[in-house]
């Protein structure tokens, strides 16, 4: 019994440790793709599983945290769902880091991070295998509105190579709606009075995303939300595809923001698909394995589908 014992424990130790040499292989951590001022901003590179093509098609994830924190780990069951398959048919996840607002930088400089590790991507695709003509960009959250927001000014930029699609799960199309700029006297003062540490965090993000006090500039910190709301960009933006994840629960990003940028796509004729996420809140934590596997396999057709053969 002892001798079966330790059989099963060594082949166990053996496998485990295959495992993690797999793993060490295909993942390639902190590497740095910008210095902006004294600050280098890094990546990680989820490298393919098994060879599907000869080059590496390439889905850049940018991660959530309401623009001022998070950073490029993947570790929610569904993103790793979604980058584990997808490095199991091929593909290579890079998930970036950006730097987050503060006093020093707005939301135009996460953009600017943005296109920088784009731009990293198609200089180091030789090195790294990556098909620069098949590159998606996929966002929870605030990184959905900044991969959003980043696709569509491509047709402005030529430097960027071209986003095949983006996959937008639960990202906000409306920073006013969002951020309640518009919020009367009385809505403020009772926010205030009820949640006073989530107004400060409120008053605070605006400013720093804005450069403006909403308290004493309302108007210019209402209009440059405006300007950075991908729901204001669809008639110049390239048609690019989207898919959609939103949950019917979120309080945070409401899904009718979702449900209007979905209904504004189709009248442009954009392809895009909307998926409402049953018992969904911000982040899917609440929603079952079974919702969870339907939303990974969703993603992954979605991802086949624009798949650009040369």
């Amino acid at each position: 019994m002892k001798l079966y014992l330790f059989l099963i424990i060594g082949l166990f130790s053996i496998s485990l440790t295959a495992q993690n040499s797999a793993d060490q292989k295909t993942f390639l951590k902190d590497i740095p793709y910008k210095i902006a001022e004294k600050d280098t901003v890094k990546l990680d590179i989820h490298l393919p599983k098994q060879k599907v093509y000869d080059k590496s098609p390439v889905v850049v994830f940018i991660h959530g945290g309401a623009w001022a924190q998070g950073d490029k780990e993947i570790k929610y069951h569904y993103t790793e769902g979604i980058k584990d398959t997808l490095q199991e048919n091929g593909y290579t996840v890079v998930a970036i880091n950006y730097r987050l607002v503060s006093k020093t930088v707005d939301i135009a400089e996460q953009l600017n991070d943005c296109k920088d590790a784009i731009l990293w991507v198609a200089d180091n695709a030789d090195e790294y295998n990556f098909d620069t003509e098949n590159i998606g960009l996929w966002g929870e959250s605030a990184g959905a509105h900044l991969a959003l927001m980043t696709a569509f000014n491509t047709d402005q930029d030529n430097e960027l190579p071209k986003i095949r699609f983006i996959l937008d799960n639960f990202g906000p199309t409306d920073l006013n709606k969002v951020l309640k700029t518009n919020a009367s006297w009385f809505t403020r003062k009772t926010y205030k009075l009820l949640l006073p540490k989530l107004y400060d965090i409120r008053e605070k993000l605006i400013l720093a995303m804005t450069s403006f006090d909403i308290n004493t500039n309302k108007e210019e910190a209402i209009a440059v939300a405006r300007q950075y709301s991908p729901i204001e960009h669809l008639q110049t933006a390239p048609k690019t595809p989207i898919l959609i994840l939103h949950g019917n629960r979120d309080f945070i990003v409401p899904f009718k923001q979702s449900k209007k940028l979905h209904k504004e796509l189709n009248k442009l004729a954009v392809t895009s698909k909307l998926i409402k996420v049953k018992k969904g809140n911000h982040g899917f934590t609440k929603t079952d394995k079974k919702e969870i596997h339907h939303l990974i396999k969703e993603t992954f057709v979605f991802v086949q589908q624009h798949y650009h053969k040369k």
